[in-house]
């Protein structure tokens, strides 16, 4: 009997389940001793010298979100034990029936008015009974009814806190919510009342520290804001007097207006406003605030990691911007999503004509043919059976010899159903009908197919088309408010009145700046005043975007800035066609575009006359629509492949010559579908470039030629269509390229006109096509 060797295991469940539980219990204990702590000093928090409703509310909420942690009411009554003339008795009853008023009627975490309410009874009723006790006197009344509505306004106000200290993974935080937080620090402040250690006060301290950290985080404001209210609630105490109130108030205002230098900044900041509110108060007799108190705050402030800092600022801060997103950016979101879902759409509808396709693609073969055939002519012939089922094959293959005797020289009497068939002319009739209705319907599904496929393409492209929209609307404006204050003060300094200005980033690095003012009525106050400041603001050059001043009915005038382009550009044509009295197939298109770009097309229809001159007007049309509103280049250049495909039965095409030319940086992109060569001079150098693809409108897929060049000061870009190289002899680019390194002109429509001279004389005034040569010429701004 063989032996199993039976090998230890693991219960890796319980394992991972224990490790979780210990992480849950350790985790449990460190919340526990933070809450107790904070329990402790919130105890300790008394106004009018011997009322601490805080406690009472701290526990009352604590219990209400976190009932495993009523241990915290052991830190609550230590710290009413720790002050000294309290009936601690009193506030230990008073936690006593709260937890179980909440426990017996079984108080749930979202109840906070049940448990507001029994705070209220529970704190008054302790207190009525004990004023009975020792006397019932009208003040008692009236101070326990006090004291019970401030523990139930706290209850609220501690219930907001203690969900926000009780989260770790908190992003963002409520106004309420910072509010609320704020008040309980201020309690936890008024709590360290009267511990010192050494010479620390630790209520001052903490306090400082407090107000330094608010005044880095939210700046004036919050530093404002969080001073008055520790100063506020630290005089309820009756140790402090209202003095507190301005004091810490104005600290906090001061050192929150030094933000942008730094915590350093804010630490002076802090300093001055306490000197400058001991001198008023005393006259520098006695500190109002501790210097060890200043020290110590300083000191502990200026040592946090700026990383940890950072990571405050921005759990308190949030993001803001999404939740005080504008309506135009709402809509924006929703116009998106929409367009999204259309083009999944479109793109589902193409694939479904894709998937039809494949299935028109799978037509009978040439069996069907000889089936409907032999059903016609043989099936009362008496030598079918002889035929179709004896010799099957013999006939089978006849049939085919004669379909190819038929296709071909059209000789039928070699074949061998000749001899042998008796109804043979019969049979070479229906065979000639039933092929010519075959090779109809064969063709019909060709087009069929190809039309299919060609609407297919279409609704992919208008998918691909409405998905570029929509990444077009997402496209991110940034506004810079910063900036838009700083110019508005800047000009008001400059004493040029502005109602508004709005200043974005457009992308690129592009600022845009618009303007509103009154308007001037001609009197070119942009020219004279505003664009020389806002170039002087901006530290470089800015000028308008429009020439002509946009004025509506009020009155008011808008004015657009953008920076101004590094280059320039001018440009010249020449354009004849190749029958003086027919229209020319060349259609050319130039233009400057958003962003500080410059185009430049030209396209060579096919053939020439009307027909070549709607072709390539179409494409360049078509180019001028799509670029303007900021598509892509490349899906524009498919989606006019796919349009020009699409418009005709017959085979219509077009060259695209295209020049993208950056007047920033003078870079040029040169896209080429099947035209001929465009040329670069520069000086005595020319550069050519030539394309290998095919026209536009021929192929399913288009393969744009691209390149990339750098131009120059004083630089020419020379496009032709082939009409014009055709007028050369042997290697047509480089005999331009050489009539071209000879011509010394400056202005580039006398550039256009020489070429177009040196090619009628060439040709002898008889050109072979219609011929077209745009020239551009880029030179440098004299800023």
């Amino acid at each position: 009997m063989q032996s199993a060797d039976i090998l230890p295991y693991s219960r890796i469940g319980r394992k991972e389940s224990n490790e979780k539980l210990q992480k849950d219990n350790v985790k449990f204990i460190f919340n526990a001793l933070i809450f107790a702590l904070i329990g402790f000093v919130i105890g300790r928090a008394q106004i009018m010298d011997n009322l601490i409703p805080f406690g009472v509310a701290y526990f009352a909420s604590l219990l209400m979100q976190k009932r495993k942690y009523f241990l915290s009411g052991i830190g609550v009554y230590l710290g009413v034990l720790s002050l000294p003339g309290i009936n601690s008795i009193k506030y230990l009853i008073v936690l006593v029936l709260i937890l179980a008023f909440e426990y017996l009627l079984k108080v749930k975490s979202k109840n906070i008015f049940k448990v507001a309410l029994i705070t209220f009874f529970s704190l008054l009723l302790v207190d009525l009974i004990y004023s009975k006790a020792y006397g019932f006197l009208l003040f008692d009344v009236m101070t326990s009814i006090y004291e019970s509505v401030i523990a139930m306004l706290m209850v609220f106000i501690f219930n907001q806190a203690i969900l926000l200290l009780g989260s770790s993974n908190r992003k963002v935080i409520s106004n309420e919510e910072i509010i609320s937080l704020c008040i309980l620090l201020s309690i936890f402040i008024l709590g360290l009342d009267n511990i010192k250690v050494w010479r620390f006060n630790l209520n001052s301290s903490f306090g400082i520290l407090t107000i330094l950290m608010s005044s880095y985080i939210g700046g004036v404001g919050t530093g404002a804001s969080v001073g008055t209210t520790i100063g506020l609630i630290g005089s309820l105490a009756l140790t402090n007097t209202p003095t507190s109130v301005g004091l810490y108030g104005f600290t906090g205002l001061l050192s929150g207006s030094m933000k942008k230098l730094g915590r350093l900044g804010i630490t002076l900041g802090f300093f001055t406003a306490a000197a400058i509110m001991t001198f008023y108060v005393n006259g520098f007799a006695n500190m109002i605030i501790s210097p060890y108190d200043f020290a110590l705050a300083s000191l502990v402030f200026l040592s946090v990691p700026k990383k940890r800092l950072d990571h405050l600022v921005s759990i308190v801060k949030g993001d803001k911007g999404s939740l005080q997103r504008s309506y135009s950016v709402k809509l924006k979101e929703v116009v998106t999503d929409k367009l999204k879902e259309y083009a999944e759409v479109f793109d589902e509808l193409g694939k479904s004509f894709k998937k039809a396709n494949e299935k028109i693609l799978d037509h009978k073969d040439i069996s069907y043919l000889f089936e409907e055939i032999a059903n016609k002519t043989c099936t009362d012939c008496a030598m079918y059976k002889m035929c179709w089922d004896k010799d099957f094959y013999f006939t089978y293959k006849s049939m085919f010899d004669l379909v190819e005797s038929l296709e071909g020289t059209g000789n039928v009497e070699s074949n061998k159903l000749y001899k042998k068939c008796i109804r043979f002319p019969e049979l070479l009739n229906c065979t000639r009908h039933n092929l010519m209705i075959y090779k109809i319907n064969m063709q019909w599904r060709e087009r069929l197919k190809d039309a299919k496929n060609i609407v297919s393409n279409q609704l992919k492209g208008i998918s691909s088309v409405i998905s570029n929209m929509a990444d077009d609307i997402s496209m991110d404006i940034t506004f810079k408010d910063d900036l838009e204050q700083y110019l508005l003060v800047e000009l008001d300094k400059r004493g040029i009145p502005v109602d508004d200005a709005i200043v974005y980033d457009a992308g690129d690095g592009n600022v845009v700046i618009k303007i509103y003012k009154k308007a001037c009525y001609a009197a070119k106050e942009c020219e004279k005043k505003i664009i020389p400041a806002v170039s002087e603001i901006m530290g470089e050059k800015y000028e308008r975007k429009n020439t002509l001043c946009s004025i509506n009915n009020k009155g008011r005038c808008s004015l657009t800035l953008t920076r101004a382009e590094s280059y320039q550009v001018s440009t010249g044509i020449s354009k004849i066609s190749k029958s003086a009295n027919k229209i020319s197939g060349d259609t050319y298109s130039f233009m400057e575009l958003e962003g500080g770009k410059y185009m430049a097309a030209l396209s060579d229809g096919m053939g020439f006359g009307l027909r070549a001159a709607s072709e390539s007007s179409t494409t360049i049309s078509l180019l001028e629509r799509f670029i303007e509103a900021g598509f892509d280049k490349g899906l524009v250049v498919q989606t006019i492949n796919s349009i020009l495909a699409l418009r005709s039965a017959e085979e219509m095409f077009s060259t695209v010559d295209i020049s993208f030319i950056d007047l920033f940086t003078g870079d040029a992109e040169f896209i080429k579908i099947g035209a001929s060569a465009t040329f670069i001079k520069s000086g005595k150098n020319v550069d050519v470039i030539e394309s290998s693809s095919l026209p536009i409108g021929i192929l399913e897929d288009v393969d744009a030629d691209i390149h990339d060049r750098k131009l120059n000061d004083g630089d020419f870009v020379i496009l032709t269509t082939d009409g014009v190289l055709d007028c050369f002899d042997g290697n047509k680019e480089e005999s331009m390229a050489r009539f071209l390194r000879n011509l010394d002109l400056k202005d580039p429509q006398d550039m256009a006109e020489a070429i177009m001279k040196k090619c009628l004389e060439l040709c002898e005034n008889k050109p072979k096509d219609d011929m077209t040569v745009l020239t551009v010429k880029v030179w440098k701004k004299r800023l």
